[in-house]
C-alpha cells in the first residue's frame, strides 16, 4: 500500500486495489474479501529493506470519485518495521 498517495480523503482509509487481489509480502497474489484483516507494508528505502507497516480491515471503496474496488480501514498508527520487530522480538 502507498500510505502517502492512497489516503484519499480520510487519514485512516487507504486505497488497495481495483480487483479482488493484492500482493503479499512474498509476492504472491492473495484474494481479499470485505472484512478481511490485513497487514500492509510500504517500502521507504529503495536500497535498504526498510518498511512502514499498518494493519486494518478490508472495506468497500467509500469514494465515488476513485476507481478502487477495495480500501483498508487502518487500525492504530503507521509503524516502522524496526519498532514492530522490537515489540514482538523481546528476549
Amino acid at each position: 500500500a502507498d500510505f502517502d498517495n492512497e489516503r484519499i480523503q480520510d487519514i485512516d482509509i487507504v486505497g488497495l486495489t481495483q480487483t479482488d487481489y493484492v500482493k503479499a509480502f512474498s509476492g504472491e497474489s492473495i484474494r481479499i474479501n470485505e472484512g478481511d484483516y490485513l497487514y500492509m507494508f510500504m517500502p521507504i528505502d529503495e536500497v535498504l529493506p526498510e518498511y512502514i507497516l499498518a494493519e486494518g480491515f478490508v472495506i468497500k471503496n467509500p469514494y465515488e470519485f476513485k476507481p478502487y474496488k477495495w480500501c483498508c480501514k487502518i487500525i492504530g498508527e503507521l509503524e516502522y518495521i524496526k519498532e514492530y520487530e522490537l515489540r514482538f522480538n523481546k528476549s
